[in-house]
């Protein structure tokens, strides 16, 4: 569970707070005035989250991209209509 700290303890103990993110490999909350402000978070931990991210973002790129694609392909009449696809599986699953 993320540990939530005022930001006071950054400015008393900043080593301390930078060996905790780094050891726990979770995110530290500051706060000011009770409400959070900074988050602070080992780099490791934080260069794979961003990877992630970026994977995943990749993948929602590419899967629009292919609905894009389909879309344009059946505005220019190139689609094949859902019947002829069902008979068509039909036809290859009862074999």
């Amino acid at each position: 569970m993320p540990e939530v700290k005022p930001i006071t303890e950054l400015q008393r103990n900043s080593a301390a707070l930078v060996d905790e993110a780094m050891s726990t490999k979770e995110p530290i909350y500051l706060t000011r005035h009770g409400r959070s402000v900074v988050v602070m978070v080992d780099a490791e931990a934080y260069d794979k989250q961003m990877d992630l991210q970026k994977r995943i973002f990749d993948r929602e790129m590419r899967v629009l991209d292919g609905i894009m694609r389909g879309r344009e392909e059946i505005a220019r009449g190139e689609g094949i209509p859902l019947e002829e696809v069902l008979a068509d599986a039909d036809k290859r699953w009862s074999l």
